[in-house]
């Protein structure tokens, strides 16, 4: 048995056009479809979700030079979910967004000031507690991300991120 993936690429086609009269498609046109639905979905997504938007007003060249906050999950507009791939920071700067880079195909890093974030409390499906980030140049997009997320950026901010203590908004 030999220990490459072309083995296992030609098993996986074995058994897919087993008992069919045509030969399998060239390996170059499974890489094709793969990374064409990659391309599709990012795109997709960055779209639904509000990031390029945010990106128009947010995009950032400059490399962040303080401590990322890995692995969190956030949700944009209407419900785009990224769990656990995004990575978050904060510096005297403002507040640093970033997926990890196999998820950053349309979604640029992002520095948004401090003074133009404004948050909520909000209950997500009458369980968790989330904070809800609107910023001034781009109302119509809301970030959510988990209290605890939140309770650091504000620690990184140096106090210039503010959470309001009012009662918790049901989602």
């Amino acid at each position: 048995m030999r220990g490459d993936c072309g083995y296992a690429f030609s098993m996986i086609a074995a058994f897919i056009f087993a008992g069919r009269n045509q030969a399998p498609p060239p390996w170059w046109f499974i890489f094709l479809a793969f990374f064409g639905t990659w391309f599709f979905v990012m795109f997709f997504i960055s779209r639904v979700g509000g990031w390029s938007r945010l990106a128009e007003s947010y995009r950032t060249e400059q490399p962040f030079l303080g401590n990322l906050i890995r692995f969190q999950a956030a949700q944009l507009r209407n419900r785009t979910n990224y769990n656990g791939c995004m990575n978050f920071g904060g510096d005297p700067a403002g507040l640093y967004m970033v997926p990890m880079v196999p998820f950053r195909m349309f979604h640029p890093p992002l520095l948004i000031p401090w003074e133009e974030i404004t948050t909520r409390p909000v209950k997500l499906w009458r369980f968790w507690n989330f904070i809800e980030l609107r910023f001034q140049r781009a109302p119509e997009i809301p970030v959510k991300i988990k209290q605890a997320l939140a309770e650091k950026l504000v620690q990184a901010s140096g106090g210039r991120l503010q959470l309001q203590s009012t009662a918790l908004t049901t989602m």
